[in-house]
């Protein structure tokens, strides 16, 4: 098969309910130069050339991440899958499963519902809404995470897709800024474009229709999806979006990526006297050496997109409030318990499986609300007191585990649901395209 870097070599594979229709799996495709060297905290750049064949039956490296925090992810990543996967900066590759080998094959056009501007009662099995290539941005909160789960030839098999995955750069890789050009910020989110291009350019040659793109992902994928429509870079790079409980919303941008940087940069023993020494002195460290400074340095770090002028040109409410939104069909919806149980030990210290206490409840509810309001001009003690009436059920008002069930609920309408509305609802605003919200 050819790309625009050169021929690779793939193979075939089959689902067990589908044992005659083979599904043509191309892995680990260079998409991007390696991030390495001076390259590292710039984006990415176009994947070098290669002589002769390459063969493409193996998933690349995966990109720097901890492994505790993999580990201990409501991902469920098996114990020796963790212990044994390779890393490495080296990590930008792309994967294709595409049900027919020839780009002159024809697959099934896109038929979408009719236009609505908003539901809440969205029943994709009454939708044909199978696109022909299908994006996957992966999951993991920008920290963890891969292009590689397994299942995706299961999805090319049954709905005659090609389907698209991939690793874009993590954490203190991607996603670390200093405000300003030494260390502009949104690397994972640039990688995430250069996968687009690379599918623009190249997904005609196995079998997919670079007009006819969707660009789907869960938790952080989502968010990732909510951003691309809002990029300048993203535009025309795909003709519909999917995001699966996150949008910006949930992840906003920080308007002051510099202090947390600082933070780090101290705990990695560099200087901190401008950005310039900052950034490279970062360059000068192993991979291995700031992950686990990151870890050292526990839930202090919150690393988000940044307003870089460049992927973002101004904060996603102020883009959304101008209409300044890439045109796109948009479905976006939530899993329950979306912050579920996995979720609230980085919250409650002590066994959950005896609950939490109203008072450990009116504790939690008190630090997150703080952080989000304005105590000059906002009375906290009755934010707090309304928001505890209106979780906790009225049958069983003082159960421990009652009381962290609704907790959970809490996290999951902050998070997700109320993003997930807010995003919905102005993008119906805005968009004359098809905006479909749907809750599972």
């Amino acid at each position: 098969m050819s790309t625009v870097t050169g021929q690779v070599r793939g193979t075939t594979t089959h689902t067990t309910d589908l044992p005659d229709k083979p599904i043509y799996t191309f892995l680990g495709i260079p998409y991007a130069a390696p991030p390495v060297g001076e390259l590292r905290y710039r984006p990415p750049q176009p994947a070098l050339p290669w002589e002769g064949v390459r063969e493409a039956v193996e998933y690349g490296s995966y990109c720097p991440q901890n492994r505790n925090v993999l580990r201990d992810s409501d991902n469920d990543f098996p114990t020796e899958f963790v212990e044994n996967m390779t890393m490495s900066e080296d990590c930008l590759t792309i994967n294709v499963f595409t049900p027919t080998p020839g780009k002159d094959a024809a697959l099934p056009v896109v038929t979408f519902a009719k236009k609505v501007k908003f539901s809440v009662a969205f029943d994709v099995n009454s939708h044909e809404y199978f696109p022909q290539v299908l994006v996957w941005i992966h999951e993991g909160a920008l920290i963890i995470g891969m292009g590689s789960p397994p299942g995706w030839e299961a999805l090319a098999a049954h709905q005659d897709v090609v389907v698209v995955s991939f690793n874009y750069r993590l954490g203190v890789l991607g996603f670390l800024s200093t405000g300003d050009e030494n260390m502009s910020g949104n690397y994972g989110l640039l990688d995430q474009v250069r996968a687009m291009k690379w599918v623009k350019e190249n997904i005609k040659n196995f079998g997919g229709d670079p007009e006819r793109v969707t660009i789907f992902g869960e938790s952080a994928g989502g968010i990732s999806v909510s951003y691309h429509l809002l990029s300048p870079l993203s535009k025309g790079l795909f003709q519909r979006a999917i995001s699966q409980s996150g949008t910006w919303k949930t992840f906003p941008v920080d308007p002051q990526p510099l202090a947390i940087t600082k933070i780090f940069a101290e705990k990695v023993g560099c200087e901190t006297e401008d950005t310039a020494t900052i950034t490279t002195c970062l360059k000068e460290k192993s991979a291995e050496e700031l992950l686990e400074s990151f870890e050292a340095l526990g839930q202090l770090l919150y690393l988000m997109p940044v307003v870089d002028g460049t992927f973002l040109t101004a904060d996603p409410a102020d883009l959304m409030e101008k209409g300044e939104i890439n045109t796109a069909d948009y479905l976006l919806g939530l899993n329950n318990h979306e912050m579920g149980w996995a979720s609230l030990p980085y919250f409650i210290e002590g066994d959950l499986r005896v609950g939490i206490s109203k008072e450990e409840l009116v504790k939690v509810v008190r630090t997150q609300a703080s952080s989000m309001v304005d105590q000059d001009n906002l009375n906290l003690d009755k934010i707090v007191d309304t928001i505890v009436a209106e979780y906790r059920d009225p049958n069983t008002p003082d159960d421990p585990l009652s009381i962290l069930y609704q907790l959970s609920h809490m996290f999951g309408d902050s998070m997700f649901t109320a993003p997930t509305m807010l995003v919905a609802e102005n993008h119906a605003d805005v968009s004359t395209e098809n905006i479909i919200f749907s809750k599972y």
